[in-house]
């Protein structure tokens, strides 16, 4: 299927003038005093029946109709949906999930219709999402476009999903992520929308061809790294570096545990935030339309908790950012609403 181009809005083109110069320093996610009892913090939670209507959720609750485009994934393989993330914050547009095969839920054809959806991006190919699947996709395109985002692999299809922009891609940041675990990367694709980035995906020992011609054409402000040495390791780091040049940053951005890597990536990425998104850190299916939103509102970032109970650097960082509001993403059986209300573990 031919590469079609995609026009960025004003408001997503002028943001990659502004991400170079608007991240701030880092600051640590552990410093401050965790929120107590009697702070005035509002919860929310948006979630579905399953990961599919989950997803819809999101996307009702942040857009209206008519929309230009709607970014499809699979809601059964993480690594496309992590870079579908920062391409719907890139294109304002939702994410919306779909099982590989069978029929397409009846909520995600609701919603593409409520959406009055001109144009459909599927991020993956054939065996994240079936051609089966386009085909009922196509049905509810009002311009009967779809275009199919896909390389032959996970980390091609990342590097391909950074690229068929009008105006082209550059000079902005670039999240690098494991292609091979999630946990890592759910605050990057976040950040990486909130910063009008791209998440680029790479093995745990090896800098794939894919990801390194990404990176040359990209041109970027500055790579971050997620996760620690077990994700990535310090050699993809030196690839890196050798690829972009010296003048281009390139830090790791990584904590003890997952839980501590996406708050040191919310302090990498926001000094504030009213609004936090609080999703499970070991299921990823709801947390992943959360990325394609998080730019809104002046930024949302993507911080993980345990089911029951919230680690003490994500309760820390929510006190950071003086966030006044924190929404669940997904129901009780991934956030209780003991987790919810900030129990501490």
């Amino acid at each position: 299927m031919p590469r079609l181009r995609f026009a960025l809005p004003l408001v997503a083109a002028l943001s990659l003038v502004a991400a170079t110069s608007a991240i701030p320093a880092t600051a640590s996610p552990s410093a401050p005093a965790a929120p107590s009892a009697t702070t005035a913090i509002t919860k929310g939670r948006l979630a579905g029946a399953d990961r599919y209507k989950t997803a819809v959720a999101i996307s009702k609750a942040n857009f209206v109709a008519p929309q230009d485009y709607v970014v499809v994934a699979s809601g059964q393989a993480f690594p496309d949906a992590l870079a579908a993330g920062p391409m719907g914050g890139l294109l304002e547009a939702p994410l919306l999930l779909v099982p590989t095969n069978g029929t397409l839920p009846s909520s995600v054809a609701a919603e593409l219709d409520r959406l009055q959806t001109n144009q459909i991006i599927v991020v993956g190919g054939p065996g994240a999402v079936s051609n089966s699947m386009v085909s009922q996709l196509d049905r509810h395109a009002k311009t009967g476009v779809i275009d199919v985002v896909a390389g032959s692999n996970r980390y091609a299809t990342a590097a391909f999903a950074s690229d068929g922009y009008d105006p082209p891609l550059t000079n902005l940041p670039v999240y690098l992520a494991s292609g091979t675990t999630f946990p890592d990367a759910l605050g990057g694709s976040a950040a990486a929308a909130i910063r009008g980035g791209v998440m680029l995906l790479t093995a745990p020992t090896s800098l794939p061809a894919e990801t390194a011609s990404a990176l040359k054409r990209l041109k970027p402000s500055k790579v971050v790294v997620l996760g620690g040495t077990g994700a990535v390791s310090n050699g993809v780091i030196t690839k890196v570096r050798s690829t972009v040049g010296s003048a281009v940053p390139v830090t790791r951005v990584g904590g003890s545990n997952r839980y501590e890597t996406a708050a040191k990536v919310s302090a990498n990425t926001l000094s504030s935030a009213k609004e936090v998104f609080l999703a499970n850190g070991t299921s990823y299916p709801d947390a992943l339309a959360g990325g394609a939103v998080a730019p809104y509102w002046n930024g949302r970032p993507l911080l993980l908790t345990q089911k029951d109970c919230v680690p003490r650097t994500t309760l820390n960082e929510i006190a950071r950012l003086g966030a006044t509001k924190v929404t669940a993403l997904g129901g009780t059986g991934v956030v209780s609403d003991a987790a919810l209300n900030l129990k501490p573990c």
